[in-house]
């Protein structure tokens, strides 16, 4: 090879070396390389970087900064940093409201623009302004029923749909009560106990198929899930005919029922079973994997299979001698409501004398274990240390030393009636009334408040709407018709 050759190759390995180091995309802050690329050798080549400066929110209080640009670069941002390796180009660094505690905190300014050039470096501030308070009230919505239950509706649907626990579903229809109800099954079941009719769930294909499904307990008792539909000539009465799903014994004690039906994002139909009664789990139900309570159950219901349900694939147990295909999770003692959001399931359980629990977990995970009887909360059953291997601990409890005694799991925010709430689980207490939430973050319950707001009455259950906001549902026991809806509301400051 001429020197001459050698040289020409050198000098143009040396060119693509350099030239790729300057190539490629990755993450801000120090990340993997990104930026255009550049020419060898010369004085400022390669990417450049943004130096981003957050100032105004408490210590410890992330921010909500999101910084987007050229080639679908995208990274969120919770505290001053320096973002490197960028391509050049213009980037937008969005600031969203941040609530900590029950103070609201806003950013100026809320959107901004950035040039980032090569081998240059660029600045952006974002300063949260004086925390403004955050208020929630409850407005009602609905007055004059009977044990409200549960509250749904159809997707894009203005109505509501009210469960009461007799028996009835009634409507809501521009603001007004229906005095028809939508179905009426109180001679199917019994309201001993905590028995009774106790949710429903829309199919996600009811805008054409109209089929909608309830959970009640039967007059001997069992757990029953059951399909129905609308009738062809009136949206707001149902057929009363049925096609029963599921028929579950639950003759020996007339509490832990569970008590809500759900489809998930996978188009299945959950179901939360309770353990069956009685105190500590006298059968043994909750970890026993050859029957159906003390579980959540998973079922498909599109009719593919040509039976009631099917087994779907994924199941953890399907297939599996002296276990029940149906089981998607177990180790609960009385799964009353449970939430999908953003790829996690949250499941409020019910304690007995100790401890109020909601577990959280990515909704695509079966088979997992959360530990009752063997453990109520975090604390063991009957002793003073117990095996916690193989169990799915809680990511939120409580006791009952300040006057709590039954979780009521409600829903993770996504409404727009305040855009700092968005994210935050909802739940409430039987006996205190009091609302809150918290934010699953990092594998824990973040930001924990406490909204001084008592619900009236015994509170029963939490709702959605179509358009996502956020009900609850009390009964102050005042009358057979004292139940009453009320839609959880948001202020800001003085607004």
């Amino acid at each position: 090879m001429s020197v001459s050759l050698r040289s020409s190759l050198c000098q143009w390995f040396l060119a693509c070396c350099l030239g790729l180091a300057a190539c490629g995309g990755g993450g801000g802050g120090g990340g993997g390389d990104a930026g255009s690329s550049g020419s060898a050798g010369g004085s400022g080549a390669g990417p450049g970087a943004l130096s981003l400066t957050v100032t105004g929110l408490p210590s410890g209080t992330p921010a909500a900064v999101t910084v987007t640009g050229p080639g679908e670069y995208r990274q969120a941002v919770a505290r001053s940093t320096t973002l490197s390796n960028l391509a050049t180009g213009t980037y937008t660094v969005s600031a969203a409201d941040v609530l900590a505690g029950t103070s609201q905190y806003q950013p100026q300014p809320p959107a901004q623009s950035v040039s980032v050039g090569t081998g240059a470096g660029a600045t952006a501030s974002v300063v949260y302004g004086s925390p403004q308070p955050v208020r929630l009230s409850l407005t009602q919505v609905a007055g004059g029923l009977a044990e409200p239950i549960y509250l749904t509706a159809p997707a894009s649907d203005a109505r509501l749909f009210i469960v009461e626990r007799a028996g009835r579903i009634r409507i809501v229809r521009n603001g007004a009560l229906l005095a028809t109800p939508f179905l009426d099954i109180d001679a199917l079941t019994t309201t001993d106990g905590e028995r009774g009719l106790l949710s429903m769930a829309f199919d996600p294909a009811y805008a054409g198929n109209g089929r909608f499904y309830v959970y009640y307990t039967d007059n001997n008792g069992a757990i029953t899930v059951a399909r129905y539909q609308v009738s062809a000539g009136n949206p707001d009465v149902a057929d009363t005919a049925a096609t029963v799903l599921l028929s579950i014994p639950h003759s020996n004690f007339q509490n832990h029922n569970g008590g809500q039906l759900a489809f998930g994002p996978d188009g299945m139909l959950y179901v939360g079973t309770g353990d069956g009664g009685g105190g500590g789990d006298p059968s043994g139900n909750a970890q026993n994997l050859g029957v159906l309570l003390g579980k959540v159950l998973r079922i498909d219901v599109s009719g593919a299979s040509g039976q009631p349900y099917g087994i779907p694939a994924g199941n953890p147990f399907a297939g599996q001698s002296g276990r029940r295909g149906e089981i998607w999770a177990y180790g609960l003692r009385n799964p009353w409501r449970f939430a999908f959001d953003a790829g996690q399931l949250y499941i409020a359980d019910v304690g007995q004398d100790q401890r109020e629990e909601v577990d959280v977990a990515a909704a695509t995970s079966g088979g997992l274990n959360y530990g009752w009887n063997r453990m109520e909360g975090t604390a063991c059953v009957g002793a003073a240390t117990c095996d916690t291997a193989g169990l799915t601990l809680p990511v939120f409890e409580y006791g009952h030393d300040a006057g709590g005694c039954a979780i009521v799991g409600g829903y993770v925010y996504r409404g727009n009636a305040l855009a700092a709430l968005q994210g935050r689980y909802f739940h409430a207490d039987l006996c205190t009334g009091r609302l809150a939430s918290f934010v699953f973050r990092d594998g824990g319950a973040a930001e924990q408040v406490d909204w001084n707001v008592t619900i009236p009455g015994s509170v029963y259950s939490f709702g959605v709407d179509a358009a996502q906001a956020l009900y609850v549902l009390a009964d102050a026991g005042a009358s057979a018709t004292s139940g009453a809806v009320y839609r959880v509301e948001a202020t800001v400051g003085g607004q």
